[in-house]
């Protein structure tokens, strides 16, 4: 597939996934600051999932109360599935479409339907139906998924209160799942090294968005 042409860009939808830890929300914030720097005709809005919106926070409430990793699957799933079609609706969508013959619309995404897929599955749900749950969804241009083991990604994060997922059995399972989806999804997913400096995934990272532009 090719998934770009120079020709016709006018926008550009960029995912940064992977685990808690994994530098996932650091990358963004480098990107965004590349890409501003690079061209005054680059347009960059900076989101991510969960939202701020009525599902989303009724998300993180879940996150951050529960403890069991494998509880409320399907509710989850439902959550982030209505709350990715406002995001898409509202937020994405509208800014991607914008036009604009001198500008580039470019979304940068913290998370996006990899991380529904990767952490339900985790929890028990079927692989397929979750990718059928989300098989309508507008696909990114290109997704980063950012590989670390979860001893290194847990001890990162270990200044903070553990969220519901944070627990390392379910993460080394959850690894797994975020790795087999470039075999099952029809997407341009990179995988990367997360467990080197930040500023050597970014370089790597940055080399990916450079072909692009």
């Amino acid at each position: 597939m090719d998934y770009f042409s120079k020709n016709v860009m006018k926008s550009l939808f960029i995912v940064v996934d992977g685990l808690d830890g994994s530098g996932k929300s650091e990358l963004v914030k480098l990107l965004h600051n590349y890409l501003f720097g690079k061209s005054k005709k680059y347009r960059i809005l900076t989101t991510r999932e969960p939202t701020n919106g009525t599902y989303g926070k009724e998300i993180r409430k879940i996150l951050k109360e529960e403890k069991d990793p494998i509880s409320n699957a399907e509710k989850l799933l439902e959550m982030f599935t209505k709350d990715r079609e406002d995001h898409l609706k509202n937020t994405i969508l509208p800014f991607l479409e914008k036009t604009n013959e001198h500008e580039l619309n470019i979304v940068l995404c913290d998370r996006y339907y990899h991380s529904t897929i990767a952490f339900q599955n985790t929890q028990g749900l079927d692989f397929k139906k979750l990718i059928e749950k989300n098989q309508d969804f507008k696909k990114p241009d290109i997704t980063f998924i950012l590989d670390i083991k979860p001893e290194i990604a847990l001890q990162r994060i270990k200044h903070r209160e553990k969220e519901k997922f944070e627990q390392l059995e379910f993460m080394n399972n959850l690894r797994q799942n975020f790795l087999k989806l470039p075999e099952h999804l029809d997407d341009n997913i990179k995988i990367m090294d997360a467990s080197k400096n930040l500023n050597e995934v970014f370089e790597d990272v940055k080399k990916y968005i450079d072909e692009i532009l």
